[in-house]
C-alpha cells in the first residue's frame, strides 16, 4: 500500500510538474500551407484592372492617381489633377471625371519609354487608405477553410466592425490588456448602394488590400462558443484604433471573380512568413457574402460597446462600408490545450472560484489568457507586421508600446 501511495503520488506530482512547471512554448505556431515560390508584388496591366490610389498633397489635400508600376520603396504613377480628375474625390469618382479611354491611353505611355514624362515616384508612406473614409464596415469570420478549423467554427458568419481605415505604412499601439492578434484580408467596396443582387453585379467593384487586427483577450471572454453568428465579441473585439490598416491602392478589375480568385495575400511578421493563400480559397465569394449579408439585415443581435446594432443600416450596404473576405490560415491564436484546461481547472478549484458565480468555463478563460500573456506570444512593441498581395501593393505596421 506504502508502495502505491507513493507511485499515486509521484504520478499526482508530475502532472502538477507538467501542467504548472513548465513553462509555454512561445514559438508554438498554427500550420500554414506555404505556396510554391515567392510573392511578387506588381500593377496589373490596364487591360485586366484600373488600379488607382491617392496621396497627400502639400496643400493637405488627396491627390488621384493612376498606378503604373511600384518597387520596394517606391510607387509609380500618374497624376491625374492634370487630366481632368479633381482633388479630394473618392476613388471611384475618378472615373467619372476621366474617360476610361483616356486612362488606358496614360498608361500605355506610363510603362512605355516615354514614361518620365506623365509619371512619379511617390514614397509607399505618402499613401492615403484605398479603403475611403467609412466608419461602418462588415467582417467575415472563417471564410478560408483552414481557418475555420483552427478556431474551430463550423460556418461562416458576419459582424459589425467600427473604425476608421489607416494607412498602409502605420503603427498599432500595444496593450499589456490585449493579446493582439494580426489577420490579412483582402478587401471590397463598391461604386454605389447596395440593396439588391442586382446593385451588386451592377456596380463597379474595388478590391485592395486589409488587416483586421483582434483583441483575443476581450473576444475570449464574450464570445459564445456554441455559436459564433451570434454576434457577441466581435464587434469588440475588431473595432480598436488602428484595427483597420488599408492597402495604397484600390483595384478595379475587368473580371472580378477571376481576379479575387488569383490574388495571392500574405502576412509576415518580422519577416517571417505567418499567412499565405489566395482568394480562390474563400468559402463564400463576394457575392455570396453580399447575399448573406442583405439577408440578414434585420436582427439587431450584434453587440457593440453594450448597444445593439444591426449588421448594416436600412437594408443597404452602403458605398463608405468596406466588404471583408475573412482571413486565411495562420492566425497568432491557438484554442486552449488540454494542459491550459487542467491549469485552468485546478486554479478554479483551488482559488475557491466554484463558490462565487464563475463558471469552470470562465476559471479556464481567465487562465489560458493569463498563460498567454505570460508567454508572449501575441504581437509585442517593436515588432513590425507586413501584409503584402500580388496586386493590391503592401502594408507596414509596427506594433508601438
Amino acid at each position: 500500500m506504502k508502495r502505491i501511495a507513493m507511485s499515486a503520488c509521484a504520478i499526482c506530482a508530475g502532472f502538477l510538474f507538467w501542467v504548472f512547471a513548465l513553462n509555454d512554448d512561445p514559438s508554438r505556431l498554427n500550420p500554414i500551407s506555404i505556396e510554391a515560390g515567392t510573392l511578387s508584388s506588381d500593377v496589373l496591366p490596364i487591360e485586366q484592372a484600373i488600379t488607382l490610389g491617392q496621396v497627400k498633397g502639400e496643400d493637405g489635400r488627396a491627390v488621384p492617381l493612376l498606378i503604373a508600376g511600384l518597387s520596394e520603396t517606391t510607387v509609380t504613377a500618374v497624376d491625374l489633377t492634370g487630366h481632368g480628375a479633381s482633388a479630394d474625390l473618392d476613388l471611384f469618382k475618378i472615373l467619372e471625371e476621366v474617360p476610361e479611354a483616356e486612362l488606358v491611353a496614360l498608361y500605355s505611355k506610363a510603362v512605355g519609354e516615354a514614361g518620365r514624362t506623365v509619371t512619379q515616384d511617390y514614397p509607399l508612406s505618402q499613401f492615403l487608405p484605398a479603403a475611403g473614409k467609412g466608419q461602418r464596415h462588415i467582417g467575415s469570420g472563417t471564410n478560408f477553410p483552414e481557418h475555420a478549423e483552427e478556431t474551430t467554427s463550423s460556418s461562416v458568419f458576419s459582424f459589425p466592425k467600427f473604425g476608421v481605415a489607416t494607412p498602409p505604412v502605420t503603427s498599432v499601439a500595444y496593450d499589456q490588456e490585449v493579446l493582439l492578434d494580426y489577420e490579412v484580408e483582402i478587401c471590397a467596396r463598391f461604386d454605389r448602394d447596395i440593396a439588391s443582387l442586382a446593385d451588386f453585379e451592377a456596380a463597379r467593384k474595388g478590391f485592395f488590400l486589409c488587416g483586421d487586427f483582434t483583441d483575443r483577450s476581450t473576444l475570449l471572454k464574450m464570445i459564445d462558443t456554441d455559436n459564433f453568428d451570434s454576434g457577441s465579441g466581435f464587434s469588440d473585439a475588431k473595432s480598436g484604433p488602428g484595427y483597420l490598416p488599408s492597402g495604397p491602392f484600390l483595384v478595379i478589375p475587368v473580371d472580378w471573380r477571376d481576379f479575387v480568385a488569383q490574388e495571392r495575400i500574405e502576412t509576415r511578421l518580422d519577416g517571417a512568413l505567418r499567412q499565405d493563400a489566395r482568394g480562390g480559397q474563400m468559402i463564400l465569394d463576394f457575392g455570396q457574402l453580399v447575399e448573406k449579408v442583405l439577408d440578414d439585415s434585420v436582427s439587431t443581435r450584434f453587440l457593440y460597446q453594450g448597444d445593439r446594432y444591426q449588421l448594416i443600416e436600412d437594408a443597404v450596404i452602403s458605398t463608405g462600408q468596406v466588404l471583408m473576405s475573412g482571413t486565411p490560415e495562420g492566425v497568432i491564436f491557438m484554442p486552449p490545450s488540454l494542459r491550459h484546461m487542467a491549469r485552468g481547472v485546478i486554479r478554479h478549484v483551488v482559488t475557491g472560484a466554484f463558490v462565487g458565480q464563475a463558471s469552470g468555463y470562465d476559471s479556464v478563460i481567465a487562465s489560458f489568457i493569463q498563460d498567454e500573456f505570460a508567454a508572449k506570444r501575441f504581437l509585442q512593441p517593436g515588432q513590425v507586421v507586413t501584409y503584402a498581395s500580388a496586386s493590391m501593393g503592401t502594408i507596414s505596421i509596427t506594433v508601438r508600446r
